[in-house]
């Protein structure tokens, strides 16, 4: 009887420990912006996540993530100023854990670094399968997450500029919403590029989907015929010089 108690109690441990490691691995970074320090987060899973219970690591500083948001539901994101220490818009790196483990790769999350390879946190990257050793988002403005949130390297970042002056608001700025949304997608921007912002829209596979010229600073989009899945939505400027990107779930 004894036997068969301690049994039960040693699977109940690991099973509440697998689940506990596979409800933290639903939450990626999406999207990096130095100049402000935020970060955006995206649930990728079926449950809300407590994502104050994470761990964030710039080395050498790291914290909790904290912020007004903190219970992030399924398939939503959130943007938050980094606790952390100043990020570097030219040369860095950031990290999610799952425990204040930081040379651990079971405890590592997700990472994403740019401007050159060989950061400090990156061998732990390596070892967790997520990174590829000496690989980088070649510098600039902001850094954004194009994947599905199963797929992992540097082939699933890009990076973007904030730096023309005929565009001052920053992508954090451009909304999308209801997300997720089940038949009609609102976008939203706080001025316009110029006459003629092209709106695009991709599935995961990289095919466009939608392709229309935004010239207003709302547009509402039908999507009730999609196919459930994660896009992308990106606008850009006339000539090219300004490409924002943002994600939605169709559902």
């Amino acid at each position: 009887m004894v036997k068969n108690y301690t049994l039960k109690f040693l699977f109940v441990t690991i099973f509440t420990l697998f689940l506990y490691v596979n409800i933290n691995a639903q939450v990626r970074i999406v999207e990096v912006v130095p100049s402000t320090n935020e970060i955006t987060y995206h649930n990728y899973g079926s449950t809300t996540v407590d994502i104050s219970s994470l761990w964030l690591c710039n080395f050498p500083s790291y914290a909790n993530i904290s912020g007004s948001t903190l219970n992030l539901a399924a398939g939503a994101e959130v943007t938050i100023v980094s606790t952390v220490s100043s990020l570097n818009a030219a040369d860095g790196e950031i990290a999610i854990y799952n425990t204040n483990s930081f040379g651990s790769s079971t405890a590592m999350e997700d990472y994403v670094q740019w401007g050159s390879g060989g950061h400090q946190r990156e061998v732990v990257a390596v070892n967790k399968g997520i990174w590829t050793a000496g690989t980088f988002i070649p510098a600039n403005d902001g850094y954004s997450y194009t994947g599905d949130g199963a797929q992992n390297t540097v082939a699933f970042w890009t990076g973007f500029t904030l730096s023309n002056p005929d565009f001052q608001a920053k992508p954090t700025k451009f909304s999308i919403y209801p997300n997720p949304s089940s038949y009609t997608l609102n976008i939203d921007v706080p001025t316009l590029i110029d006459e003629g912002l092209k709106l695009e829209v991709f599935d995961v596979l990289g095919k466009k989907v939608l392709q229309q010229t935004l010239n207003s600073l709302s547009s509402t989009i039908n999507i009730s015929k999609w196919n459930n899945g994660l896009y992308l939505v990106r606008l850009s400027s006339k000539d090219g010089d300004i490409t924002l990107t943002k994600r939605f779930v169709k559902n």
